[in-house]
């Protein structure tokens, strides 16, 4: 049973930037059929890597379907973090919250070249 809040009180919840790194990262985990746009049964089929900016509170998400020719690639996502611009300007309204982006694409990004992703 939920209690009520006293009156003339408050009750309050302070929690570290690791605390809200980690929120971040499981709402990702547990959303990503609405975040990306994909079918729950290849939520497995996924890697994700995710970077939160400490110094400008930006955090980023990626999610890669590992095909057979470029298994194994890493994508650095503190690198495309600070790359890439806003993909979206909140996550609760059903707009496009991503960008999809070839591999290529992303190395082209990685080795410093620019295009309407980047800032």
């Amino acid at each position: 049973m939920k209690k009520k809040i006293p009156k003339n009180s408050c009750r309050i919840i302070k929690i570290s930037q690791d605390a809200v790194y980690e929120y971040l990262r499981r709402n990702m985990l547990d959303n990503m059929e609405k975040y990306f746009d994909m079918h729950r049964k290849y939520v497995t089929k996924v890697t994700m890597s995710h970077c939160f900016d400490k110094e400008t509170g930006e955090y980023i998400c990626i999610v890669r379907n590992d095909c057979d020719h470029m298994k194994g690639m890493k994508i650095d996502a503190e690198i495309m973090g600070s790359k890439l611009k806003d993909t979206t300007d909140t996550l609760y309204w059903n707009n496009k919250r991503y960008v999809e982006l070839t591999d290529e694409e992303v190395l082209a990004i990685l080795n410093g070249e620019e295009n309407e992703h980047t800032k």
